[in-house]
């Protein structure tokens, strides 16, 4: 890992411990994880992974840059086993709590991990860290300094035939009716820039690495990555962001593949 990388995963650990016991505690936070829920349960046949059933007693979700767990108890009705993975331990420990309350039945494991290096952390060499049969990233793609190499190392985990699935948005200028396209994302801060920036959206706006993503962005880092049966549907309902004291609209999507 270079020094900049250092650098930004030490800057986006800072960030996201000292924002783990409200991270999700305002109502328009609240709302996009509802969205986020939502979305995954209603495609959870599209996605095809192997969920459980009468016939299939166990099925286990790898969750990346799991913070609080919002994919966690999306997907909670359809696995046996999550495992949270994030760069942050405060956000881990939330993840913990909350799911132990509220998901009693559900086998949790947490560990620290950073699937933007190229050793993510020697601790997750276990069984029970390989063999998943689904993993995913909700709104945390953004954030990643090496989106491409973070999916191949998602890859490494999963199962032949396990799925992933990445949610996160479309870049701004990118109508939802036109997300194909040669369009790629760049870091930009133009949707909130008033001239008085807040302390708290300068800090977060240093863990924003691009501002979305287009669907042929998101085929390349699947098929980079040695996916097939690449999909991609945009979310019908837009999220809406409070930042740097504006509102800010983000058209959704949920890409995904299956490992072979």
């Amino acid at each position: 890992m270079s020094h900049q990388d250092n650098d930004v995963t030490a800057h986006n650990r800072e960030t996201w411990d000292s924002k783990a016991k409200d991270y999700d505690a305002k109502p328009w936070q609240k709302k996009i994880a509802a969205q986020v829920a939502s979305a995954l349960d209603s495609h959870s046949s599209w996605l095809g992974a192997n969920w459980t059933s009468s016939s299939n007693k166990e099925c286990k979700l790898l969750d990346y840059a799991c913070g609080t767990g919002s994919v966690t108890r999306a997907l909670s009705n359809h696995i046996t086993h999550a495992t949270g993975l994030d760069i942050s331990s405060q956000m881990l420990e939330q993840y913990k709590t909350l799911l132990s309350s509220s998901h009693p039945s559900l086998s949790l494991t947490t560990a620290i991990a950073d699937f933007c290096s190229e050793d993510p952390d020697p601790c997750l060499q276990g069984p029970e860290f390989y063999d998943f049969d689904v993993a995913g990233v909700a709104l945390g793609f953004h954030h990643f300094n090496n989106p491409g190499l973070c999916i191949s190392n998602l890859a490494k985990r999963l199962k032949k035939g396990g799925v992933l699935f990445i949610v996160d948005w479309l870049p701004k200028d990118v109508k939802p009716e036109d997300h194909i396209g040669h369009q790629h994302a760049h870091p930009t801060s133009s949707d909130t820039k008033e001239g008085n920036d807040t302390e708290e959206w300068k800090k977060m706006q240093k863990t924003i690495k691009t501002n979305g993503f287009t669907e042929e962005d998101m085929r390349t880092f699947f098929e980079g990555a040695g996916f097939q049966d690449f999909g991609f549907v945009v979310l019908e309902e837009s999220f809406v962001l409070q930042m740097n004291g504006k509102e800010v609209k983000k058209t959704g999507f949920i890409a995904k593949g299956r490992k072979v």
